[in-house]
């Protein structure tokens, strides 16, 4: 029988799936000692008929929980952490269960958990696609802000989390959301997340590049300057992010790279200014191109010279 999903949280912060460095206070240093206690304290059941619902829940005993229910449990009563059964069951993708507690009276949004999220903020924490599409045709709000400042998709963003990020803005939500600092999924993925994606992902449908966030107007190339991002920093720079905005220190993505002495990014941002000085630098790329192929055609003869141009 399948083990609960109690293996990716923090047990002493009573709430859902948790990403190392993304917790109340930046850090989650007690993570691996804790999820060490989660698998000790829930082994495998072999008797299902005594358990309480929240442990039924958890494991997706569903005959039980009905038992429960039935004989008089209320679905929207928290457990001693202030967690809801709907919570358990959106982080361990019951389905059959969700739909059997909304039907049951379960608030679909109801808060829970030592950061006040709802099922769903779990749901999209865990990485479950079924569940935020069964949670979301039930009525919940991806909207909310959770007890860290995040609405579900800056949670989507920061765990890496593609599928749910595509579905979340083809049902309507804005890529351009702000959380609680005025942060966009951009500005996040930029900062918190190394690599190209999820910000060449996120790229792909047209976030604004110039918006600011509220505490440092920093851009989004602000951001991946300050993390250090050098591969977000190529992919905005190569979407056509500004080289000029000036945050509230009056500093522009060069003048923060070159505080931080960061080389390869102080190369790529200069780079880049030069690229951009010549107004007509890709129309005279191409004309470049155009007058080597020309003479070279003329030269050699055509056939001849589509030999050396594409082969040799």
């Amino acid at each position: 029988m399948e083990g609960p999903g109690l293996g990716s949280q923090c047990r002493n912060h009573s709430h859902g799936p948790h990403l190392p460095g993304f917790g109340r206070h930046g850090v989650c240093a007690h993570e691996n000692k804790d999820l060490a206690k989660a698998r000790e304290a829930l082994p495998l059941l072999e008797d299902s008929s005594n358990c309480d619902i929240v442990k039924a829940t958890q494991y997706g005993i569903f005959e039980r929980c009905k038992e429960l229910v039935e004989a008089g449990y209320d679905v929207r009563q928290p457990d001693k952490e202030n967690v809801s059964l709907l919570h358990w069951a959106a982080i361990n993708n019951r389905l059959d269960l969700v739909k059997f507690y909304i039907s049951k009276g379960a608030v679909v949004d109801q808060l829970g958990g030592d950061l006040n999220s709802t099922p769903l903020h779990w749901a999209v924490r865990q990485g479950h696609l079924p569940m935020v599409i069964l949670l979301l045709q039930y009525g919940a709000d991806p909207t909310l802000i959770d007890g860290e400042g995040f609405s579900c998709i800056h949670l989507a963003v920061l765990f890496q989390h593609m599928p749910i990020i595509a579905y979340l803005i083809s049902k309507g939500q804005s890529v351009n959301m702000t959380d609680l600092n005025g942060q966009t999924p951009l500005m996040l993925a930029a900062h918190k997340v190394l690599g190209p994606e999820p910000t060449g992902f996120l790229l792909k449908f047209n976030p604004s590049l110039s918006v600011v966030d509220k505490i440092h107007q920093n851009t989004p190339l602000h951001w991946a300057v300050a993390a250090g991002n050098v591969n977000a920093v190529d992919k905005l720079l190569e979407a056509g992010s500004s080289l000029d905005v000036r945050n509230v220190k009056g500093e522009t993505p060069l003048d923060m790279a070159l505080q931080n002495k960061n080389r390869l990014i102080i190369h790529m941002l200069k780079t880049e200014a030069k690229m951009r000085a010549n107004k007509n630098f890709r129309l005279w790329r191409w004309l470049q191109k155009c007058e080597v192929f020309s003479y070279g055609a003329c030269s050699l003869g055509y056939r001849s010279f589509l030999f050396v141009y594409f082969v040799l």
